[in-house]
């Protein structure tokens, strides 16, 4: 089990309006919906079924370890599916903590950030330029990015999944990828998504290939989502990191506030049980 220290997500506020988003952008991106309770749901994305976030239990509220691996087993074992994925964007009991981590279940928190737009822009990096990326420059550099940094021995048959998934994001509303490129190649090298939906939008998938850091790229990006969601009349961006990575002192010093705990709980063939 996870010792890390993360906030409490309340209920109501900010931390709930932003685990709220989180919750309706999730349903609207999956092909269907299934209410199992009161602030519970089963996505699917039966055409991508190698996708955790697309095929998952949902919940905005901690229903116990008992109900949440029973509801997986019965819906997405029931389907067929090699992985059980929860996706918990509220606080979990400590409780329901342990019964998940005795089941097998590889757990990780993550930290709700949001930064409002009234916070005013950042510093715009002159010396690097920012553009929107085509759909095929985008799928390029994902997978890219998927075989060199994320998870070096991906499957073909994985990777055209998590490359074709992003498909589907335009069902929450505009998805809009921001990219840098080679000076001499023309080629994308790092980039930021922009996921605009009624008024917010999350800042995602901020990523740069390995030769290319410390070169101010993050940064650039990250001034130019912020002018995007300004952009689209949002008063406020959403993000989430890794309490134990560093990422999220950077998104801290750029603004961003955290304002609630979530949690992802995984388990895959190869997992203990």
């Amino acid at each position: 089990m996870s010792d890390h220290t993360v906030p409490h997500a309340s209920a109501t506020g900010l931390g709930g309006r932003v685990a709220d988003w989180y919750a309706e952008q999730s349903r609207r991106r999956a092909t269907s919906v299934l209410d199992l309770a009161e602030g519970a749901w089963l996505l699917r994305t039966p055409e991508w079924p190698r996708s955790f976030s697309g095929n998952c239990v949902l919940v905005r509220r901690d229903p116990g370890a008992d109900a949440l691996i029973a509801w997986a087993e019965e819906h997405l074992g029931g389907a067929g599916l090699d992985h059980r994925h929860m996706a918990a964007l509220c606080d979990l009991s400590d409780g329901t903590r342990a019964g998940l981590v005795e089941a097998g279940f590889d757990l990780r928190p993550e930290l709700l950030m949001a930064r409002p737009v009234a916070a005013g822009p950042l510093p715009v990096r002159a010396d690097v330029a920012v553009d929107v990326l085509t759909p095929e420059e985008s799928s390029a550099l994902t997978a890219r990015l998927w075989r060199e940094v994320w998870m070096p021995d991906v499957s073909e048959e994985t990777l055209r999944q998590l490359v074709g998934r992003a498909e589907g994001y335009s069902r929450s509303g505009e998805h809009v990828r921001l990219g840098v490129r080679d000076a001499a190649t023309g080629e994308a090298v790092a980039c930021l998504d922009v996921a605009v939906m009624d008024d917010a939008a999350e800042i995602d998938a901020v990523a740069t290939l390995p030769p290319y850091r410390r070169r101010g790229y993050g940064d650039a990006l990250l001034a130019a989502g912020l002018a995007v969601v300004e952009s689209r009349g949002c008063d406020l961006a959403v993000l989430t990191a890794l309490p134990d990575d560093w990422p999220h002192q950077w998104y801290s010093r750029s603004g961003f506030e955290r304002v609630a705990t979530a949690w992802e709980a995984t388990r895959t063939p190869g997992s203990t049980t």
